[in-house]
């Protein structure tokens, strides 16, 4: 029997909206661990940040069920990235794609996830594209230097419709890397 479970890491850097995502697409009350932010920067952008993890879950239009995982994103909490990361099937890795001003953040975290999973794909999502000045992806693909072979989308966390179909993407490259985790 084929399990039908799959572990999610939603990933990205500090305000990129991973906890947004999860709250939005989880058909569970989600578990949280956001507390107030603490340093001044960071308060400037929003009052709340995750410390450990977000949890929700999710079945999809295909009946997998996705255990969706949102680190996170701050350094001080980089602990936690590997540890979180470990039997991850698939990332989504949100960037803000109206503020760069976060983006050093990225290439560390990634680093330390792919170290644990390589073999999971990732999809890159532009995400906050409803807002004013945002980036399209593929803005966001030649700003970042993301190789033509690896998916990079448009997303908005706070819709439903569109978390769906980034997370019906990803369960589809997750397929194509693991063929045996489909049902005959």
């Amino acid at each position: 029997m084929i399990d039908k479970t799959f572990k999610i890491l939603v990933a990205g850097h500090f305000g990129a909206g991973k906890t947004t995502f999860v709250k939005t697409i989880s058909q569970i009350e989600t578990v949280n661990t956001e507390r107030k932010t603490s340093l001044k920067e960071e308060r400037e952008k929003k009052e709340t940040t995750t410390v450990a993890m977000d949890f929700g879950e999710y079945i999809n239009e295909y009946g997998y069920k996705l255990r969706i995982f949102g680190i996170p994103g701050q350094e001080r909490f980089s602990f936690m990235w590997p540890i979180l990361a470990r039997d991850t099937k698939g990332f989504v890795f949100l960037i803000d794609s109206t503020d760069t001003s976060r983006w050093f953040e990225i290439p560390k975290q990634l680093k330390i996830l792919l170290k644990v999973s390589p073999s999971a794909p990732i999809l890159f999502v532009a995400n906050k594209v409803d807002l004013p000045g945002a980036m399209s992806a593929e803005e966001v693909r030649k700003k970042l230097k993301i190789p033509p072979h690896i998916k990079v989308v448009e997303g908005i966390a706070t819709d439903k419709k569109i978390v769906e179909r980034i997370l019906n993407e990803l369960t589809e490259e997750i397929l194509k890397k693991n063929p045996e985790l489909k049902e005959i």
